[in-house]
């Protein structure tokens, strides 16, 4: 087994140590003074997970805290947003539902999910799968793509009333980029949670069906016991009229 670099250990010391400060990392300057390749570091940092490592900051104020004292939805108030606001949501991925907001095709949608165990599971599967072979492809796309190219993550866009046509004037705008290895790197690490998701399902579901073959054998032992101990089988046998009548043999 390789022997672990020194340079590793005390690159994620010296990013810990400074981003619990709050400050801001440059990683390629930090992989430049550590003699470390720029990927190299980014991989460490992805595949260790060192964000996972930060210590965990509190929330709330403090004790004796009187910041929100006065403010609108200070606790006691009874001011607020009105009930079943959305004013916050963004992708409606955390959204609160409010059944009785729901539009007929949501209802709809609603009712054909399946609750039973063995169907729920399935369905959950087959989304799985589906995520899986989007995430590998767009894995595949960024890996043949060149090694320069790079992609937008994010725009700011900020603009001025004007005269013109569009009624406004862009003042500036920042664009922020990713490379195809990081976009990659995040990428495998949602490959890796929906494949955990994907492993866990699968014994679920190898669990479900011994557990059924264990419910058949128990009947079946059951129905031999049961025929010893009278010593008689119910057999269907259909009479005159076509329809079926039980005899005890």
């Amino acid at each position: 087994m390789p022997k672990r670099s020194d340079n590793h250990d005390t690159a994620k010391a010296e990013y810990i140590a400074r981003k619990s400060k709050g400050e801001k990392i440059n990683l390629r300057e930090l992989a430049g003074r550590m003699g470390i390749a720029y990927r190299t570091l980014l991989k460490w940092k992805s595949a260790e997970r060192w964000d996972e490592d930060l210590p965990k900051k509190k929330r709330g104020g403090q004790p004796g805290n009187r910041n929100s004292a006065g403010k609108r939805n200070a606790a006691g108030s009874h001011k607020g947003a009105p009930t079943h606001n959305k004013n916050a949501e963004k992708d409606g991925a955390y959204s609160t539902i409010f059944f009785d907001m729901l539009t007929d095709s949501e209802r709809e949608f609603l009712e054909r999910v399946p609750l039973e165990s063995r169907a729920a599971l399935e369905h959950e599967m087959k989304i799985l799968k589906f995520r899986e072979h989007k995430i590998l492809s767009k894995i595949s796309d960024y890996e043949s793509a060149e090694e320069n190219a790079l992609y937008i993550s994010s725009v700011l866009d900020m603009r001025t009333p004007s005269k013109g046509q569009d009624g406004a004037k862009q003042t500036m705008g920042m664009y922020t980029k990713d490379s195809a290895f990081s976009r990659i790197l995040k990428l495998q690490e949602a490959l890796y949670k929906v494949q955990g998701r994907i492993a866990k399902i699968a014994d679920s579901l190898r669990a479900l069906e011994e557990s059924e073959k264990r419910i058949l054998l128990e009947t079946q032992r059951l129905e031999i016991m049961r025929v010893r101990a009278i010593g008689a089988i119910t057999v269907e046998v259909p009479d005159d009229q076509g329809t079926k009548g039980e005899e005890k043999a």
